[in-house]
């Protein structure tokens, strides 16, 4: 989105909030692996600072993680948030979202900047349409005409910010698999600019990965496999060893869905165990779930039977 409603502009700023509320010098905050130079730099928008290094410095100054996406939130009262709040904080009806539009138009004709416009009549159209009609039970041919203005949108955006990847997660089922694959190309390479220094954009954009892969891996292996290798390699300097048990299951997933059936149940069966083990036992029953859902479709497609074709996608969104 345009610069004033990145999330980026708020989080240096948040931060130094933060740092001076609490009688900290930038030369007491400083460690070894963050000189008062530094996170000076950073407080001014100069550098950037990795995750487990913002990580560090918020413990130091006593701060979890929450309170500061709280603090963050709050100092982000942006028009684009408050307009989604006007959707989160209402019943969701076809009169709700009229009136939403409405309020758009007029705003659009206070000079509202277009591309924010777009975005939200994209939203508010797009949840209109969720709720008039059974959509999943449409031809690829229509589903993917009504994706066209949620695809445009998306590939004119430079740089992803949250909104965008949860618009491209609620409606990822309607665009075409050439398209899906495409736009989560799109979301790893737009996101990176600003991935290190924004808290929960790697959380978000792990849902628009496993989202993609959850339908590739029935319509495209290929694609699915490069996910997976996208995945691998995002993953390398993540904080959050939940995405790297999910990446194991998913890779068994797909081993079961290229045939290699016994691989592919041992890794995600190894995935599960570890859930278990960290005390995750929901995520890991929804895991055993998804595992059986798998192996069943395998034998069902070995005895030549029709498989169900229904997929999993509930776990990422």
């Amino acid at each position: 989105m345009t610069n004033k409603h990145k999330y980026k502009m708020t989080i240096e700023e948040t931060f130094h909030q933060l740092r001076t509320s609490k009688k900290l010098t930038l030369t007491a905050l400083a460690d070894q692996n963050a000189s008062a130079s530094f996170i000076g730099k950073f407080e001014k928008h100069e550098t950037n600072m990795s995750v487990s290094r913002f990580f560090k410095l918020l413990e130091k100054m006593h701060v979890s993680q929450a309170e500061f996406e709280f603090l963050l939130q709050e100092n982000q009262d942006t028009y684009l948030t408050r307009r989604i709040h006007l959707i989160n904080d209402q019943p969701l009806t076809l009169q709700s979202l009229a009136y939403f539009r409405d309020i758009i138009e007029k705003d659009r004709n206070n000079d509202l900047d277009n591309q924010t416009s777009q975005f939200l009549v994209i939203l508010a159209d797009g949840l209109a349409l969720l709720l008039t009609h059974d959509v999943k039970q449409w031809p690829d041919s229509q589903l993917s005409a009504q994706a066209k203005p949620i695809q445009n949108y998306l590939l004119s955006v430079d740089i992803w910010g949250i909104y965008e990847l949860q618009l491209f997660i609620l409606f990822s089922f309607m665009l075409p698999v050439d398209i899906l694959y495409l736009l989560t190309k799109v979301a790893i390479k737009r996101v990176r600019s600003y991935e290190n220094s924004l808290l929960n954009i790697q959380t978000h954009l792990m849902r628009v990965i496993w989202t993609a892969f959850s339908t590739l891996v029935y319509e495209d292996l290929s694609a699915a496999h490069q996910l997976l290798d996208m995945a691998d390699t995002y993953l390398i300097d993540h904080i959050d060893v939940t995405e790297k048990i999910t990446l194991m299951f998913n890779k068994g997933w797909y081993d079961i869905e290229s045939g290699h059936v016994e691989k592919g149940k041992q890794r995600a069966r190894t995935a599960i165990t570890i859930y278990h083990s960290l005390g995750y036992n929901k995520k890991a029953s929804d895991l055993e779930q998804q595992l059986a859902h798998h192996i069943k479709r395998q034998a069902e497609k070995r005895k030549g039977d029709k498989p169900d074709g229904s997929r999993v996608i509930s776990l990422y969104i």
